[in-house]
Parts: structure tokens; C-alpha cells; sequence
């Protein structure tokens, strides 16, 4: 037998932890169960794929979720490597929430993130005769495993006000955070009563739209049409996290080409089609021209 052997050292990275919303709820549910469990291996099957096409390492299943460890040497990679984690995070979640991952039934199962800035981890690395292995450990990796508990407006992230700031130039502009107040209550029911970390907490918040004039809206709508008629490939997207995840989709086993195609048919028919509709409500509306 092998001997066993550990190495210890200390890293700094982004920490991502993806938990499923009310996942006992689900197993305690005889309509649901079955549903659920053949929720998770597939969404054991994109973690692993959405975590690699963000440039981090996959560190283990969670029963229903998976935490992911993102390194980083210097300080100034944090808000690019951190942008990677939030946009990826968020197309994860849209995936999921379009096309249920092929899982046929009523339930519709809901991811949350946790995303936090760890400066001291403790990196373990173990050899032994099944090969190598990898853990964390850190007040951050605690923290971005509590933060799943909370329940927040879609895309369903918690994270840092640290990452929050140094990623507001990173292109992840269609995500709104707002500052979380928490009370003693919310201390207590999702961090255990601890205050670390606990004050400077930003979740991913609604989106309210700015009072504007029919045909301004109406100009939005046609612009948007018009970028959504366009003739689409994965090649014609811009960002190389999502173009990857979605590369990986389409070449994986049967159930990911069909949620890559029933993705993509919502976003050309379904989501097409709505916003028709809304533009031609809008044009007729008696009173447009007048504002």
C-alpha cells in the first residue's frame, strides 16, 4: 500500500460554492424526489464544465451543489478572475432555469451562489494510492458556503463588497448588487451568530427600469429584435467563459446538445416572439406618437 502523504501552503483566489434552493425540501417530497435526483448528476456534469471554462479547479461535490477554488498570485487579478466566476455563475443559472436541464416534471429547481475573496486559504494537497487530492479551507470558504442559505433575486449571488468594487469594470454590468443590511436574526439564522464578514454583503438585486417614453422603450424593443433575428453561432459570442461552457454543451453526452438546443430555441422563438408582441402593443397604442 502506498504510504499517504500531505502537503500544506497558503493561496489566494476567488472561492464559488453553487447550491441547489430548497434541495431537502425537494427530497423530502415523494412527487419531487425522483425529479431531484436526476437533477444532480447533471448539474454535477455542468459544474465541473462551467467551473473549467472559467480557468478554476473543481475541488469536490457538496452533496447538492460543488465548490470550486479560483487562484490568483496578484491582487490585481482578483476583479478579472472574479468577473469570470459571476458571468459563468449567472449563465449556469439561465441555463438552468430555460430548460430545467431536460428534467421532466413540475418541479423547477433553483441554483444559488456564494462568491467570496479568500486571502489566507489553507491548501491541502493528499497523495495516496487512489492518486492525488485537493481541499480549502478559510474564513472566505466558510462564508461563501453560508452565503447559499440567503435567498436573492436572480442570478441568485451573495458575495463580497471587495469583489463587488473590483469588478465594476469588468463587464458584468447587466448583474445589479445591492448592499445587504442584515439584523441580529439574519446573523444568527444564516451565519450562526458570527459577524465576521457579515458587513459588508452585496447580493444580486432586481433590476428596476428607468421611466422613459413609449417610443424610447419602443426603439429599445426594435433594437433588441433586430440583434435577435441576426443569424447566431456559438462563434458569435464574445466573452471566451460563456463561448467554452456552451462549446461544451453542444459536443457533450445526448441530454446537454438538447439543452443546448432548447437554450438556444428559447432565445431565437420564445424570447423572439415576446418581444414582438410587446413592440406591437406598443405601436398601437393610440396616444405613442404624442410622447
Amino acid at each position: 500500500m502506498k504510504e499517504t502523504s500531505f502537503t500544506f501552503e497558503r493561496g489566494r483566489g476567488v472561492v464559488w460554492v453553487c447550491d441547489i434552493q430548497n434541495s431537502s425540501k425537494f427530497l423530502n417530497d415523494d412527487e419531487s424526489v425522483q425529479a431531484m435526483e436526476q437533477f444532480f448528476p447533471r448539474l454535477h456534469w455542468l459544474g465541473k464544465v462551467a467551473v473549467y471554462a472559467a480557468g478554476g479547479r473543481f475541488v469536490k461535490w457538496t452533496g447538492d451543489g460543488f465548490l470550486a477554488w479560483f487562484p490568483i498570485e496578484l491582487y490585481r487579478e482578483l476583479g478579472p478572475q472574479a468577473a469570470k466566476v459571476i458571468n459563468i455563475s449567472k449563465q449556469l443559472s439561465l441555463v438552468n432555469n430555460i430548460t430545467g436541464l431536460g428534467i421532466e416534471g413540475e418541479a423547477r429547481f433553483r441554483l444559488k451562489h456564494g462568491i467570496t475573496a479568500e486571502h489566507d486559504a489553507l491548501l491541502t494537497m493528499v497523495t495516496d494510492e487512489h492518486g492525488e487530492h485537493f481541499d480549502l479551507i478559510g474564513r472566505s470558504v466558510v462564508l461563501a458556503f453560508r452565503l447559499t442559505g440567503m435567498k436573492v433575486h436572480f442570478p441568485s449571488i451573495v458575495s463580497q463588497r471587495e469583489i463587488v468594487e473590483a469588478t465594476t469594470k469588468e463587464g458584468i454590468s447587466q448583474i445589479k448588487f445591492k448592499k445587504l443590511n442584515l439584523s441580529a436574526e439574519d446573523r444568527q439564522r444564516y451565519f450562526k451568530g458570527e459577524r465576521w464578514g457579515t458587513t459588508n454583503l452585496y447580493s444580486s438585486a432586481e433590476r428596476r427600469p428607468r421611466p422613459r417614453s413609449t417610443n424610447s422603450l419602443l426603439r429599445t424593443v426594435r433594437k433588441t429584435i433586430a440583434e435577435a433575428e441576426k443569424p447566431q453561432t456559438i462563434q458569435d459570442e464574445t466573452d471566451p467563459v460563456i463561448k467554452q461552457f456552451m462549446e461544451d454543451l453542444l459536443s457533450g453526452p445526448t441530454w446537454t446538445q438538447e439543452v443546448f438546443k432548447n437554450y438556444m430555441k428559447f432565445l431565437r422563438e420564445d424570447f423572439l416572439g415576446t418581444l414582438k408582441m410587446v413592440a406591437s402593443g406598443i405601436d398601437s397604442l393610440p396616444d405613442k406618437q404624442a410622447q
